[in-house]
């Protein structure tokens, strides 16, 4: 399965994915995600293929 995260790419975002406050953000993201992906499975229906990251710069 490939990346299931969009995000900006520019070189300020991934650069501030690796600080504390920037890894903490994705980490908050990726369980909110995870968590929705998995009530909605509960419910038959189907999750989006993509969820869109926030800004971490």
């Amino acid at each position: 399965m490939g990346n299931h995260l969009k995000g900006c790419g520019c070189r300020r975002c991934r650069a501030g994915m690796h600080t504390k406050s920037g890894g903490t953000t994705v980490q908050k993201i990726v369980r909110r995600i995870r968590r929705a992906t998995k009530q909605m499975l509960r419910r038959g229906e189907e999750p989006p293929p993509t969820q869109s990251l926030e800004y971490t710069d």
